[in-house]
Order: C-alpha cells, then sequence, then structure tokens
C-alpha cells in the first residue's frame, strides 16, 4: 500500500473512532511511525487530510452502486439495495462525526457530504423513474417527496436520541425497517411481491 493511502487508512479510523475535532496530525503521524514532515508533504493541512480521506471512502461506495445499478434484477431493487449502501456510509462514519464535521468544518462537509448526497440523490431519481414505468412503483408518488423522506430516515436512525428509545436494535437494523416499510407502502402489488422476497434482509 502507497504512503498516501496508508496516511487515509489510518485518519479514517480515527475518524470512525473519534471526533474529527480531536483528531491532530501528530496522532496519525505517530500511529504511521512516520515524521510530521512526511505527513505535510502529502497533505498540506488536516482539513485537506480529512476531505481527501472522505471523498475516498465515498467514491469506493459510488463504484459499489454502480455494480448494483448493473447486476441487479430491476430497478426496484436497485434502489433498495443502493439506499441501503448509502445508509452504510453514513453508518460508517457516524451521526455525531458528520455534525462534528458540519459544524468545524463547513466547507469541507460541502465538499464531501452534499456531494455525496446529491449523487444519491441524482441515481435514487432516476432509478424511482424507472420502477414507476416499470410498474413497481405508484405512479402518483412524487419523487422528491420520497427522497427527502429517507434522506431523513438515514440521517435520523443515526442518532443517539433515536437509538437509546429503541435499544434492541442498531442504526442499521432500524434504517432497514423503515426502508422497508416505505418502500413497500409506494410499491405496486407487483412491486411489493419482490419486495417481500427480500423480507428477510431487512426485518430479521
Amino acid at each position: 500500500m502507497e504512503l498516501k493511502d496508508r496516511i487515509m487508512t489510518e485518519t479514517f479510523k480515527l475518524i470512525v473512532s473519534k471526533s474529527c475535532k480531536l483528531i491532530t496530525m501528530d496522532e496519525i503521524a505517530n500511529n504511521l511511525g512516520i515524521s510530521k514532515r512526511t505527513l505535510y508533504e502529502n497533505f498540506k493541512d488536516k482539513s485537506t487530510l480529512i476531505e481527501e480521506c472522505l471523498n475516498a471512502n465515498f467514491e469506493q461506495a459510488n463504484e459499489k452502486v454502480m455494480e448494483i445499478m448493473e447486476s441487479s434484477e430491476n430497478s426496484l431493487i436497485s434502489f433498495m439495495l443502493m439506499t441501503q449502501m448509502g445508509h452504510q456510509s453514513i453508518a460508517n462514519i457516524g451521526y455525531e462525526n458528520i455534525n462534528d464535521i458540519k459544524k468545524y468544518y463547513p466547507q469541507l462537509y460541502t465538499n464531501t457530504f452534499i456531494k455525496h448526497v446529491e449523487y444519491h440523490k441524482d441515481n435514487t431519481y432516476q432509478l424511482i423513474l424507472r420502477a414507476m414505468n416499470e410498474g413497481l412503483i405508484i405512479k402518483n408518488i412524487d419523487i422528491n417527496f420520497i427522497q427527502n423522506m429517507l434522506r431523513i430516515f438515514l440521517f435520523y436512525c443515526s442518532k443517539n436520541e433515536y437509538l437509546s428509545l429503541n435499544p434492541e436494535f442498531n442504526a442499521t437494523k432500524l434504517f432497514n425497517i423503515h426502508l422497508f416499510i416505505a418502500l413497500r407502502g409506494i410499491s405496486t402489488l407487483k412491486g411489493i411481491e419482490i419486495i417481500d422476497k427480500y423480507q428477510d434482509q431487512f426485518i430479521k
């Protein structure tokens, strides 16, 4: 693994395990056994490092999204799996960490999370539209409303206050249940038959 990749891998581990505000360049360098000078030769500052690290993580997720869209049996399943992956990307980083990035690094937040959300939104819009044309989703449903609803689920299911109200579930399971209910509610009878085949994947 090249040094730059090692640095980003270590930084992502620290982002996941603690607030980005508390991460220091000294800590990253020490954990990798390199000098801080070497670290700055690869990344001009901490903000740039975190931004490149998060963008790399989202790029990997986007590659998986393209694989899903190419291999799924229909657009409804593509939509379902891609939405699950979107949640997993957020859950891996953590809602509180995302809040810290938004608070302390607003430009970084725009360059990473907003960019990722918009990419995800464009893809899901096309998939929902295709699913409607395939007779799998009810046609008189507003697509923007569906996207906004799922976006709220996406973030809210990772909030500590919501998790504390449902201690028997983790964030991923909570989101999957919400997603299952939402998809079933907007699907036609043909779509419901497809969704029900994946029931265990949502609510087991």
